[in-house]
């Protein structure tokens, strides 16, 4: 699944957040690429303690993916266990919320 983002035509900055101009080069031709929703895992955490609307789900990770690309994004993890430097992909969006496995 291909992931949707920013980026500034001027440096080839892909940029984090929708924004108006570049935060590099501060350009405003901004236009949207397709990612390829595949990196490696930089970071996790395993959350126990859910808030209300998720305390069903819990124990679940939220992990912080390095895209091919070089973006860095806060997903939801859905397998059992994690690893720092194992590869995922993006499997699906949902509330616009980021959802990755093997």
């Amino acid at each position: 699944m291909e992931l949707l983002a920013k980026y500034c035509t001027k440096c080839d900055q892909i940029l984090s957040t929708d924004k108006y101009h570049c935060p590099v080069c501060f350009s405003e031709n901004i236009k949207d690429r397709q990612l390829s929703g595949k990196g490696k895992v930089y970071s996790y955490t395993k959350i126990h303690a859910a808030p209300e609307q998720f305390a069903d789900q819990s124990p679940y990770f939220v992990i912080l993916v390095h895209l091919d690309e070089g973006l860095k994004v806060t997903a939801r993890f859905i397998e059992s266990s994690v690893h720092i430097g194992e590869k995922v992909e993006l499997k699906s969006v949902k509330d616009r919320a980021y959802y990755f496995s093997r």
